[in-house]
């Protein structure tokens, strides 16, 4: 975790944003958002810096380039579904995580430039940027603002891709409904509104709790699929992910976000993400497919994703980011073993103990790895993977359960049954603080030097020492 980690999320990802599979350079929207987020407790001022530039690479209505090339700031801007969205969710984090509510007021412009052609998924061109401005929270609110429209069943629409670029078709006519993006955006919404109620945005802010309570009720409602949730549907209504399909019957994404958001009732959060373990799990070779069966002869086509073989990337491929929101989720339900086994279905230090099949570095997390025969294990995409920053935040927040929110130290720790202990090291206003997670028996008293601190409960930074975290 430590450094290897830290440093495939800053010098691959955000210095030098290439790899060997993609040496483009350029700056993806969600992409290094996602990676700074990575680092808010190691370097939260990386945070800050790529919110002040992703929010100056968002159009006045409030969609953005998905992605552009600097000095000149040339991109495309598309129809994607969420990437305007991370920028909510990585302010939120940052002034979570940091209790710093003055990056909310700075000022920064927008982007102004033609819109996507009617019938076109993009354009490509050099925008400029306005003379206005607004404040950060306002970029990110106006992200929200944009991403409320709903379709047929209550859902966000999918656009060219929500999450998954492969999936471009299900919603190209501006009919199609994401059902990952409805729980998506639940979490978007929980996560900013405290700032909006904060700030006085009265209005806003409970316009967007009604718009999230029709969200979570057209969940339960429309997408339920017995066992699992839909993944949703396309422009002509019929749907995408259900157990009646010969092709993709369950995608991952949607059962871990059903339990990572807490916007979908509770029961069914633990009976999709079993669903999803039973389904796409392959225990002889610790794989984690991201759907399956693969698509292939789909009608309506879902998009390019088709054009993939089966058990390859987006495909049913072991797709690592994917992989790593369902170790988060099952350690949510505080399933360790699940959380260990995808933890390291993704490590490529456990992946490389079969060199031969994996065939890429053990020190570099990889984009995907093949499920399906001859290939199964055989890494594919390397380096350049927003995986490696996700893993980074499960590995600290997840399974050591350890991190910091609203001026307090939170110990939620879901430690797998053959750890004894683990230890993590925090730098808060210039201290250096050790924090023990331990399995101890009731009435043991702590280590030297060591305050106790059960599992779940919080404590005040203004109060931190030396703390042993206690996990049951």
């Amino acid at each position: 975790v430590n450094p290897w980690l830290p440093t495939q999320v800053l010098g691959c990802r955000l210095w030098a944003r290439a790899g060997f599979y993609q040496a483009g350079g350029a700056f993806g929207f969600r992409d290094q958002l996602q990676d700074a987020m990575s680092l808010v407790q190691h370097a939260p001022e990386r945070l800050a810096a790529q919110l002040r530039l992703h929010a100056s690479r968002q159009f006045e209505p409030g969609d953005v380039q998905h992605w552009w090339h600097e000095p000149t700031g040339a991109g495309v801007r598309t129809h994607f579904a969420d990437d305007r969205l991370w920028l909510a969710l990585a302010l939120a984090l940052y002034t979570e995580r940091t209790g710093d509510m003055a990056l909310a007021d700075e000022q920064v412009p927008f982007l102004q430039g033609q819109p996507v052609p009617e019938g076109a998924e993009d354009i490509y061109e050099t925008p400029s940027s306005t003379d206005t401005t607004a404040s950060l929270y306002e970029h990110a609110a106006r992200a929200i603002d944009i991403s409320l429209p709903v379709g047929a069943h209550g859902l966000p629409l999918f656009g060219t891709g929500d999450w998954n670029d492969g999936m471009n078709r299900v919603g190209a006519e501006g009919r199609g409904e994401s059902v990952w993006m409805g729980f998506f955006l639940c979490a978007v919404i929980d996560a900013l509104h405290p700032l909006a109620v904060a700030r006085g945005d009265d209005g806003r802010a409970e316009h967007w709790r009604q718009a999230r309570r029709a969200l979570a009720t057209a969940l339960d409602a429309q997408a339920w699929d017995g066992d699992w949730y839909c993944r949703g549907w396309f422009d002509d209504g019929s749907v995408l992910g259900t157990h009646r399909a010969s092709e993709c019957r369950i995608d991952l994404i949607v059962q871990a976000w059903a339990v990572l958001t807490g916007a979908a009732r509770q029961d069914r959060a633990v009976q999709a993400l079993d669903s999803a373990w039973r389904e796409l799990h392959d225990r002889d070779a610790n794989l984690l497919r991201l759907l399956w069966p693969p698509l292939k002869d789909h009608q309506p086509p879902a998009g390019y994703i088709q054009a993939y073989p089966g058990g390859v990337r987006e495909n049913g491929g072991q797709y690592n980011h994917a992989a790593v929101w369902a170790l988060m989720a099952s350690a949510r339900l505080g399933q360790a073993e699940r959380a260990w086994a995808a933890f390291t279905a993704i490590s490529p230090a456990h992946r490389a103990t079969s060199g031969a099949t994996y065939g890429l570095e053990p020190f570099a997390v990889a984009g995907d790895i093949e499920t399906a025969a001859p290939h199964a294990g055989r890494g594919g995409w390397s380096w350049y993977t927003g995986a490696a920053g996700w893993l980074l935040r499960a590995a600290v927040e997840s399974l050591c359960g350890v991190r910091l929110g609203g001026g307090r130290l939170i110990v939620q720790p879901c430690l797998p049954l053959h750890w004894p202990q683990a230890q993590v090291t925090l730098r808060v206003d210039g201290r250096q603080v050790e924090v023990l997670v331990q399995r101890v028996r009731a009435g043991s008293a702590p280590p030297a030097g060591y305050q106790r601190l059960a599992m779940g409960n919080t404590l005040a930074l203004a109060d931190l020492g030396n703390l042993a975290g206690q996990s049951g």
